[in-house]
């Protein structure tokens, strides 16, 4: 997940493709009806949306696999300023299936697996194109990625069904990487999420084979690792992002979602329950995030939560559940199978 701003100080509204509704706020997690956004289809019909990832400067994109080894492989659009979404060419993708992306200023990393092993491609928000990029040596697929600066990023890739996960960084945009170091805490278990403040201090998030979340963190870059103490409800934590000591994730487990704050790199967390099955969020700001995911009725859901209020959009055109989401500083983008969408402050 790319690193958050740290300020925000505009109500959140609606963007082109909305129609412009009041917000007002509600006490402790309670859900109230807010904006109406509108959904938008997206190019494909054939190949699912699987990643949406905005820049720093508010350049969003969309992009996904079919995960078959026949065509069509792959789709793409990005977001214009006034609001459309255009198509965008990405590289075939055959038996590939992504599933992470975090961006700095201008552009983007997305990962995910594809038959040779790691799959990570690069999003240039100023030319308007995504191409193949280098991988860590070794790996057998990305499962989360984080940028903390311009071109300074962090992956998380995997070396096999039962094998460790391993954790590398880049400070060139992903034209090299540094030797993967392995999280022998993770050996096999799910990576879930990975926010780093800078290039020593990660927090990552697994679920393990008996289903329960964990959290570690490392100060060194990957050198050594410590457990941090979790609800023991928790199954998985994920759509991390830090700045700094402050970080928000999502958290599942057998009562629902919950959105979980820590002012202390994850060493006591604070929850504000959820409504809904979410199913990722994104966060401008400590206390200003926007969540998707379905209802108890698998209809599609999306709601802003500012501080401990939650107020729930009312949706049009968004056939299906929300899936992921991720913000800039002014806009925020979600997708389903085959819908994009947009939200600004």
């Amino acid at each position: 997940m790319s690193r958050a701003p740290t300020s925000l100080r505009r109500p959140w509204r609606a963007v082109t493709g909305v129609l412009v509704a009041g917000l007002t706020l509600a006490g402790c997690g309670t859900a109230i009806s807010g904006t109406h956004v509108l959904g938008s289809p997206s190019r494909s019909i054939s190949v699912p949306l699987r990643v949406v990832a905005c820049t720093a400067a508010n350049s969003c994109v969309a992009v996904g696999t079919s995960g078959s080894d026949v065509g069509p492989s792959s789709v793409g659009e990005f977001r214009r300023p006034n609001g459309t979404w255009v198509p965008l060419n990405v590289p075939a993708a055959l038996s590939s299936v992504l599933g992470s992306a975090a961006c700095w200023a201008n552009a983007c990393l997305v990962g995910g697996t594809q038959p040779a092993g790691d799959l990570l491609w690069t999003y240039d928000a100023s030319t308007k194109s995504i191409s193949p990029a280098p991988t860590p040596r070794g790996g057998l697929g990305i499962s989360a990625l984080s940028c903390y600066s311009d071109q300074s990023c962090a992956a998380v890739d995997s070396t096999g069904i039962v094998g460790d996960s391993r954790l590398s960084f880049t400070s060139d945009g992903g034209a090299t990487w540094t030797s993967p170091l392995p999280m022998k805490w993770s050996a096999n278990d799910s990576i879930t999420s990975l926010s780093c403040s800078d290039a020593l201090d990660c927090l990552a998030a697994a679920t393990g084979l008996d289903g329960r979340a964990l959290v570690e963190v490392t100060h060194d870059g990957g050198g050594s690792w410590a457990a941090r103490t979790l609800s023991a409800d928790w199954n998985s934590l994920s759509s991390l992002t830090c700045v700094g000591l402050r970080c928000v994730g999502l958290a599942s487990s057998a009562n629902g979602s919950s959105v979980e704050r820590t002012q202390s790199f994850g060493r006591g967390w604070s929850a504000i329950p959820l409504n809904a099955r979410t199913n990722a969020l994104a966060c401008t700001s400590f206390t200003l995030c926007v969540l998707v995911g379905q209802t108890n009725a698998q209809a599609p859901w999306l709601a802003t939560l500012h501080h401990r209020a939650v107020t729930v959009a009312s949706l049009r055109y968004v056939p299906s559940p929300l899936t992921s989401v991720a913000c800039g500083t002014k806009v925020c983008a979600a997708i389903a199978v085959s819908t994009v969408l947009a939200l600004r402050p």
